[in-house]
């Protein structure tokens, strides 16, 4: 019987197609680099095997290639950030019948401790400087520590906040730019509400102005971010210095103060609640501190340990 002659194709051809297809699903262009990033060492491992056909990949060769990565990398944490992105690519690549169809598993990782300011750390953080007398960046620095903290917001959200995304009256900030391309809207604290509206004033910020620009009034880089408040927070005595763990924080403070995690979720524009769930087990401990306060028992029980004469006569 004749039969049609399977053409191959090479795999890093199958690759610009996926990455072409990526752009045509107007994904954003970090996501685009992700899968350019975190496949390389994928590709890598194919040219060292001399595998250049996409029809020989199968499941005993991505069990290789973590083998492989257990070797080069003793963090689990970033080989399952190269096997999903190597996932997303073959799962293409089955769907487009280049390869049969398998299933591919990310390798168990290690539960990391999440970094978070102490109460203390905050304390420092948040003390006032000399508004009459201190610096734009002094200000402006002050200020965004107090917005991290009252907000959860990503790092990439607040470089683009403009002036005109806050809404005083209805007490919120547009947020534009997100992690998963959707807007959101966070909401404004009374501390928020109270120390905005000065740092504004005291610098002359117009509407179309980035809500905390550079000196030269352009928009701040992530890099930049990082550096000058790693800055500010050792200038205080605080030796954590990531920009993330005031994201853990703000997670941190609304889970063991009774915050939904419904809310938590929107608050903090994820997808769904696998993280928000992730925060909970993280701090779980911390739910202990206060749980009395929340006893039903303790709430109902009599004051005193025996019955009055009225109590009695109903029993």
């Amino acid at each position: 019987m004749i039969q049609r002659v399977a053409k191959s194709k090479k795999v890093t051809e199958i690759f610009k197609e996926f990455q072409k297809h990526n752009q045509v699903k107007n994904l954003s262009d970090k996501t685009i680099l992700y899968y350019d990033w975190n496949t390389k060492a994928f590709l890598d491992f194919l040219d060292k095997q001399s595998i250049a056909d996409i029809k020989q990949i199968d499941r005993s060769l991505i069990d290789d290639f973590i083998l492989w990565q257990r070797q080069v990398h003793d963090n689990s944490t970033t080989i399952n950030a190269h096997l999903r992105a190597v996932r997303v690519f073959l799962y293409f690549s089955m769907d487009r019948g280049y390869i049969p169809p398998f299933k591919i598993n990310l390798i168990k990782q290690e539960s990391k401790i999440v970094e978070t300011y102490t109460d203390e750390d905050i304390q420092r953080l948040i003390h006032k400087p000399d508004l009459k007398s201190c610096s734009f960046v002094e200000h402006r620095n002050w200020m965004l520590v107090n917005y991290f903290l009252e907000t959860g917001n990503r790092l990439r959200s607040v470089i683009n906040i403009k002036v005109s995304d806050v809404c005083f009256p209805e007490r919120k900030v547009n947020i534009r730019i997100t992690k998963n391309r959707h807007e959101m809207e966070t909401p404004l604290t009374k501390t928020l509400l109270s120390i905005l509206p000065t740092y504004i004033d005291t610098w002359g910020l117009s509407d179309e102005s980035y809500l905390f620009p550079n000196v030269t009034g352009e928009q701040l880089t992530e890099n930049s971010i990082k550096h000058t408040i790693a800055t500010y927070n050792k200038k205080r005595g605080v030796s954590v210095t990531s920009i993330h763990a005031f994201r853990h924080t703000f997670a941190r403070n609304y889970i063991v103060t009774g915050g939904s995690s419904f809310k938590l979720q929107a608050l903090l524009g994820h997808k769904d609640l696998s993280m928000t769930r992730h925060y909970v087990n993280l701090f779980g401990r911390d739910l202990a501190s206060d749980i009395d306060q929340h006893s039903i028992i303790e709430r109902v029980k009599p004051v005193s340990k025996r019955l009055n004469k009225s109590a009695r006569n109903k029993l």
